[in-house]
């Protein structure tokens, strides 16, 4: 590895064109400046200049090394450049949620990528664990939980609340109460649905619900595809429970409907980071669009 400072003690003798001159500037003596251009050549295994009294001439070995050091500086002043100005309309968005919460956000930050070109969006949907997993890792620069993460490198800010919801097919809805549906029509399952089921349990005030269990419903599906949860509920097939987000932003929205609560049921939202990571200007777009959506 090239030692910098001869290379720059170099690269200043060649612009110079004296020794004296060059010790002045870089405040060195003469004999300094030589010693730095004799290690430099031992270490290159080349002869780089030749001494002609007071005087130099740069031989072709020198002026290929002064040429690389030229090129070095000018790409170390492009990086101090690149460093000091944060385009908040160009880079990559990197983020990590909830299937439900994904798919709300998307459209949105498509819309923004066809707005500056330059942005790259990359979403993950994943459930609470990985989001934190990938976060703390690195390979995710942010994302959204529905807990506190206990990991002493991430931080969280409270987004909100999500609303959780019993859905069926419209003709459900309206012919079942939710136990009757629950018992006679059974539950499309899903990676989250034991988890949200139990918590509707919980929170709904429904006195019909009042302990109930997860084991005490049949499971006609399974599906951990997000998009297609809602195919078969809309089909009447059976009833599932899910963030209503993911109503609004599914294709089969006009086909289901949900049972209303006595109580809302939600889990609260929060944003989450590596604390001593400054995100880029470009994730003022994210939080914007995170903050602009309805998650309740």
């Amino acid at each position: 590895m090239i030692n910098t400072t001869w290379l720059n003690t170099f690269k200043t003798l060649v612009e110079i064109g004296h020794f004296t001159q060059t010790a002045e500037k870089l405040f060195m003596t003469q004999p300094g400046v030589s010693q730095h251009i004799k290690k430099l050549e031992t270490s290159l295994k080349a002869e780089l200049i030749t001494r002609e009294g007071k005087t130099f001439e740069l031989t072709e070995q020198g002026r290929l090394v002064y040429d690389y050091a030229c090129d070095l500086a000018k790409r170390e002043v492009s990086l101090f450049e690149k460093l000091k100005y944060d385009d908040p309309e160009s880079g990559s968005l990197s983020f990590s949620a909830s299937g439900a919460i994904s798919t709300a956000l998307y459209p949105k930050l498509l819309h923004l990528q066809t707005q500056y070109p330059s942005l790259r969006v990359n979403i993950e949907a994943a459930p609470n664990r990985r989001v934190i997993e990938s976060v703390a890792n690195g390979s995710i620069d942010s994302g959204i939980v529905t807990a506190v993460p206990q990991h002493p490198d991430l931080s969280a800010e409270h987004l909100g609340e999500l609303e959780l919801c019993l859905i069926g097919s419209k003709s459900s809805v309206s012919k079942f109460s939710p136990r009757e549906a629950l018992e006679q029509l059974g539950v499309i399952d899903h990676p989250d649905a034991q988890y949200y089921l139990q918590k509707l349990i919980d929170q709904s005030g429904l006195a019909e619900l009042e302990g109930a269990e997860w084991q005490d419903f049949r499971k006609v599906s399974y599906i951990n595809q997000h998009s297609q949860i809602l195919q078969p509920v809309a089909m009447g097939i059976g009833v599932t429970v899910l963030p209503k987000v993911a109503i609004e932003y599914s294709e089969y929205k006009d086909k289901v409907d949900v049972w209303q609560t006595a109580e809302l049921v939600s889990e609260p939202l929060y944003f989450v980071q590596k604390k001593r990571k400054r995100l880029a200007a470009r994730y003022s777009f994210l939080l914007d669009v995170i903050k602009e959506t309805e998650f309740s």
